[in-house]
């Protein structure tokens, strides 16, 4: 993945120029292509870039400048290695050997995954608990990194309430009496009797500021005045696991 994507970006850096002076010392292109594969990546993640190479301009010359360089320079370095492709070759093997030794690295410096559900991983609707319990969800987060969040789930087709879904969202206090929630996940529920594996991913950055993972499992429109209604419903191996991630 990390040899595509550096491909991809190693080519839209080489359409860039065609001038050829101020040429930037070798060790310091290197340096600097790494940065802009590692800026693109993070900025790309968190959404802020478009599919167009051009608006991530400003950003890949915020990088040149940091090494001290200007971007008139680094666009002739770019348009003088374009007429000499064995050297460009030598530039980007060295360029994606620093990429996976980065990889290996911060690999090798994450924690093992940690599950974060703690509490009853399986439930049988109305033998085990109430009729219309809809298995809320409300666990602390533990910062950046990537959450992986499943279930088994199997609604029957006896069950009485109306439209029943996964509810779940991330949260965090602000000024409101209630905080501010983020939805995380929408699943609707299938009433045919079979059992469903619902799985879902989601990756946190830096300075999200949301704290916890709250919502409910088996959720519904049912209103709650009406209490004739039951859930037929049977849950098995919910679970919440935190994957660390170093940015």
């Amino acid at each position: 993945m990390v040899r595509r994507f550096f491909f991809i970006l190693l080519v839209l850096v080489v359409a860039a120029s065609c001038k050829n002076r101020m040429i930037i010392p070798k060790k310091d292109f290197i340096a600097i292509l790494t940065d802009i594969y590692l800026s693109k990546a993070y900025f790309t993640a968190e959404g802020i870039f478009n599919a167009r190479w051009q608006d991530t301009i400003p950003y890949n010359s915020r990088v040149v400048e940091l090494h001290g360089y200007r971007w008139a320079q680094f666009d002739s370095t770019v348009s003088w290695y374009c007429s000499r492709p064995r050297r460009y070759r030598d530039i980007y093997e060295t360029v994606l050997a620093n990429l996976e030794e980065l990889e290996k690295i911060v690999s090798e410096e994450l924690d093992p995954p940690e599950e974060l559900w703690t509490g009853r991983r399986d439930f049988i609707l109305p033998a085990t608990t109430s009729g219309r319990d809809s298995i809320e969800a409300n666990i602390a987060l533990k910062g950046v990194g990537s959450y992986i969040i499943s279930a088994k789930i199997r609604v029957y087709p006896q069950d009485e309430s109306i439209n029943p879904h996964i509810a779940l969202y991330l949260w965090r206090t602000d000024t409101t009496e209630h905080g501010l929630r983020d939805t995380l996940w929408i699943a609707p529920l299938r009433k045919n009797g079979l059992m469903y594996e619902y799985r879902m991913e989601r990756t946190l950055f830096p300075g999200n500021g949301f704290t916890h993972l709250k919502g409910n499992w088996l959720h519904s429109n049912r209103n709650d005045v009406d209490t004739a209604w039951v859930k037929h419903a049977e849950i098995k191996d919910i679970s919440v696991y935190h994957i660390p991630i170093k940015f």
